[in-house]
């Protein structure tokens, strides 16, 4: 990947970073996809992430240096500054995949897409996540908000990828913004015809990280008297293995699962219990895919992803007891309707969205 500032050419596709292969680098995969011939940039991008990009390279700023990208609380006030350097109206059109502050990006002379994963966390909801809400940055915090409303006034028109998300767009800047959910390999989990799953364990999957709460899925299924497995990789891994110790049922804990493994875990589950909320969630949907049913907590991307009641059941809360109930009530679900209502959100459903609203625009692949 390419360090460096723009050429010209008519389309530029412009992401946050990358350093992981999580959901937004997989929009922007999907939409360097759909795009084959636009132009490719990112705040920095880690040399040990495989996108499939069509052979094209990714340019980045002058943040892009190892001891940086790990220092993103100290870096975020230099963030504007850096998509700044990029230069400007280099492009036709810009389509932005946005979750701290690309949509900054003066990359365009005409029209500016953003799709936006959440307004920056950092700047708007510093409760929801840490590297925000160190009192150090309160200050740049003022002047990073009026930094991004300036940005979010000049770009042409937004999409988001749930409910829950618009809502924010509406509430930080203003601006309306129509709801085109990510893609989700639904193709790839999908069991086949003649699958029959075991459904003899309750499944928690994500990173090992505290506000996703995997702790209370070894604690529910626990209540529930079911065996329980939990795929992921993350710091809190010893919390994890305390409380498989402490539970009353078996317990598995898989670190760093393939995706073939994933696959596996997913098909076989009694059900998936996914006690967070996050702005879209695409383990919600990947479990259905599979045609197992969710237990989730009825806030954020899951009122868009779980149908409650016929894909899975929407708690109020995270209190044990009650995901342990609705573990029983989620079980009884059909698997047929778990993965229907997982088609909703494919990769194929995803480009005729995302071609459809970048038309209105005047932007073509």
């Amino acid at each position: 990947m390419e360090r460096g500032g723009g050429g010209r050419g008519s389309l530029a596709l412009v992401h946050e970073w990358i350093d992981a292969r999580a959901g937004s680098e997989q929009v922007f995969e999907a939409l360097a996809n759909i795009f084959p011939h636009a132009d490719l940039f990112a705040l920095t991008a880690s040399r040990s992430v495989d996108l499939h990009l069509g052979g094209r390279a990714v340019r980045t700023t002058w943040l892009d240096r190892p001891a940086l990208r790990l220092r993103r609380n100290l870096t975020l006030p230099l963030m504007p500054v850096a998509w700044r350097c990029l230069g400007s109206s280099e492009y036709d059109a810009v389509i932005t995949s946005h979750h701290a502050f690309a949509h900054v990006n003066r990359l365009s002379r005409g029209v500016h897409l953003a799709y936006v994963h959440s307004p920056a966390r950092y700047v708007w909801s510093p409760n929801l996540d840490a590297r925000g809400a160190a009192r150090y940055l309160a200050i740049p915090r003022l002047a990073l908000k009026a930094v991004d409303g300036n940005a979010a006034r000049r770009v042409t028109a937004y999409a988001a990828n749930s409910r829950e998300v618009a809502g924010r767009i509406r509430r930080f800047w203003n601006r309306d913004a129509v709801v085109i959910h990510p893609p989700v390999r639904t193709d790839f989990f999908r069991p086949s015809a003649s699958f029959v799953p075991s459904r003899q364990y309750v499944l928690g999957v994500g990173r090992w990280i505290g506000y996703k709460n995997l702790h209370l899925v070894i604690e529910a299924a626990s209540a529930a008297g079911l065996p329980v497995k939990i795929a992921g990789r993350g710091p809190e891994r010893e919390r994890l293995e305390a409380s498989a110790k402490a539970a009353r049922v078996p317990v598995e804990i898989v670190a760093e699962p393939t995706d073939e493994r994933l696959r596996e875990l997913y098909q076989n589950a009694l059900a998936l219990v996914f006690p967070t909320a996050e702005d879209f969630g695409l383990v919600p949907v990947e479990a259905q895919a599979a045609g197992t049913p969710v237990v989730a907590l009825g806030r954020g991307g899951a009122l868009d992803t779980v149908v409650d009641g016929v894909t899975g059941v929407l708690t109020s809360s995270t209190d044990v007891a009650e995901l342990a109930d609705a573990i029983g009530a989620a079980a009884a679900l059909r698997s047929a309707d778990c993965v229907l209502n997982a088609e909703r959100f494919s990769r194929d459903a995803f480009r005729r969205r995302i071609l459809d609203w970048a038309s209105t625009w005047g932007v073509a692949p």
